[in-house]
């Protein structure tokens, strides 16, 4: 599998280092994005984009008339506004924001790293549009220049050329605690969208594999649009035969995949051909593809991102509630053919 440094802008499989991606910088931000996946790889089905930056100012409320974004925090902290709610999001909190909710975020610790999903792709080219390339180590923190000068004036030209509505006359309030309803998935999709505590929600074991997997959004929170699902797993459960894999082998036909490594080691084989990826790497797995992934370290962990129900949906389907952190303790075995289902 190709390994990369940008996305390739045609629909193929790859592998992106960490920290690494399409680097745009927001003008008089402190910020990167790292466009991971963008419509040009999916069709515009979806794109995948990280940011990191520093503490910062709240960047404006805005809604989307089709946008849906969603913003899951793997570093630092961040605040996330949406319609009457918000929260403060640390490693691993959740926010869903769907289309017409007016939201909008806050990075506040030294250093924050979140992803985000965005439905439809193609939206990203927003950032193209009103930013500007970095060619940095990690991102800004000292571009002092005028925001009227070299930020506003993209800015109103953005909103008649991208789904991007400024919503000025909504005052500022600040961050909720959080709330018991911020542990589990609503089961539907509305305005107003909704959060989620790290670890929290069900989660299921797919049985004898020691693999544990978490929604954090399903086709019924996203109008069937898209899916978050976190995975835990554990190569102690690939000793006795390396041939085995934490799932069989699958081909969606019209879902991609991006898979965010987060701890750890993945060994990822698609169309026949395998690669590795860490911590802070990124893979793709277009639609069509026949593909399998397993941990190749003792504790790995990574999101799987897709447009529509794709692998993860699979795995619950097949496993059963568990209510243990991290993986299943005993070393077993699940065998067994599947498909994938779109």
């Amino acid at each position: 599998m190709e390994r990369l440094t940008t996305p390739p802008s045609t629909t193929k499989p790859y592998t992106l280092p960490s920290f690494s991606g399409e680097l745009w910088t927001i003008p008089t931000s402190n910020s990167v994005m790292r466009l991971l996946v963008t419509g040009k790889e999916t069709a515009n089905a979806f794109a995948v984009v990280s940011t990191g930056g520093t503490y910062d100012k709240p960047i404006g409320f805005h809604y989307h008339r089709e946008a849906h974004d969603v913003f899951l925090c793997l570093k630092g902290t961040m605040n996330v506004w949406a319609d009457d709610q918000a929260r403060e999001l640390g490693e691993g909190d959740f926010a869903s924001v769907p289309p017409t909710t007016i939201h909008q975020y806050q990075i506040t610790s030294s250093h924050t790293e979140f992803i985000g999903l965005i439905i439809p792709g193609g939206w990203e080219e927003f950032f193209r549009f009103i930013g500007e390339p970095y060619s940095g180590p990690l991102f800004p923190t000292t571009d002092k220049r005028n925001p009227f000068e070299v930020l506003v004036p993209k800015l109103i030209a953005a909103t008649e050329k991208f789904d991007m509505i400024p919503a000025r006359e909504k005052p500022h309030y600040d961050p909720q605690p959080w709330s018991p309803t911020d542990s589990t998935l609503p089961g539907h999709c509305s305005r107003g969208g909704y959060f989620l505590r790290s670890g929290t929600g069900t989660k299921y074991l797919v049985p004898s594999t020691g693999t544990v997997i978490r929604p954090l959004a399903t086709r019924a929170e996203t109008d069937s649009k898209f899916s978050v699902y976190e995975v835990h797993a554990s190569s102690l459960y690939n000793i006795t035969d390396p041939s085995k894999s934490t799932f069989p082998a699958l081909k969606f036909t019209s879902t991609h995949h991006a898979i965010y490594v987060i701890d750890g080691t993945f060994t990822l084989t698609v169309n026949g051909e395998t690669t590795l990826a860490t911590g802070g790497e990124t893979v793709f797995v277009p639609a069509g593809a026949e593909w399998m992934f397993s941990a190749q370290s003792r504790y790995a962990r990574c999101y799987v991102f897709a447009n529509g129900g794709g692998v993860g949906e699979v795995m619950t389907r097949v496993g059963r509630e568990w209510s243990e952190p991290g993986v299943q303790p005993e070393v077993g075995w699940w065998g067994g053919d599947a498909e994938g289902e779109d």
